[in-house]
């Protein structure tokens, strides 16, 4: 008998302390993002003054052969078929990683020939590593002779849904559709 109560008290605690640590967790919220400053053309990009209710961001660079293209014409698709007020509350940000051969009109030019909307962003490597580090993002420069460039980057291949204030609502990584990416719009809006 004394024994099953004592088991008892240990179970109790056990529980009163899941409990208590995940209460503590669920109200931490989300814990990657925040804001960041990129250039957008010859200007300063400040996310906290440009933020729609839901933010997609992306990161790559403009000269990606494969997966920044899928992700952005996916995207692209995802916008056009969500209703206009929808669209209204949702923009897409691109960063290029790629400081050393993607110009800030570069850049910018690449985004908006899938959506005029898109908003495509560099900077510096110190300003790009600093906004990227925030999505736990990660990027890595390879020489690479069979690429028509010289070299291609290794990079993460994620779509984030952020909210006003830069912090990952959620994120969808490859293989993802359009139709995915609508719903994910959807239910974040």
């Amino acid at each position: 008998m004394r024994k099953q109560f004592i088991i008892a008290v240990i179970v109790a605690a056990l529980l009163a302390i899941a409990v208590t640590f995940g209460v503590k967790y669920a109200q931490q919220g989300p814990t990657l993002g925040g804001d960041f400053t990129l250039t957008y053309r010859a200007e300063s990009f400040h996310f906290a003054e440009k933020a729609k209710p839901l933010n997609i961001l992306y990161i790559g660079y403009a000269k990606c052969p494969d997966v920044c293209p899928m992700a952005l014409s996916h995207t692209a698709q995802a916008i056009k078929e969500a209703s206009e007020k929808e669209r209204s509350k949702v923009q897409m940000i691109f960063i290029s990683v790629d400081a050393a051969n993607d110009t800030a009109d570069a850049v910018a030019t690449y985004a908006e020939q899938f959506n005029p909307a898109f908003i495509g962003l560099t900077g510096t490597k110190d300003q790009i590593d600093a906004a990227i580090k925030l999505f736990g993002a990660s990027y890595m420069i390879e020489e690479n002779k069979k690429s028509y460039l010289g070299y291609s980057i290794a990079h993460t291949d994620r779509l984030y849904f952020l909210d006003k204030k830069g912090r990952v609502r959620d994120m969808i990584s490859s293989p993802r559709s359009s139709e995915e990416i609508l719903q994910k719009i959807k239910e974040l809006l």
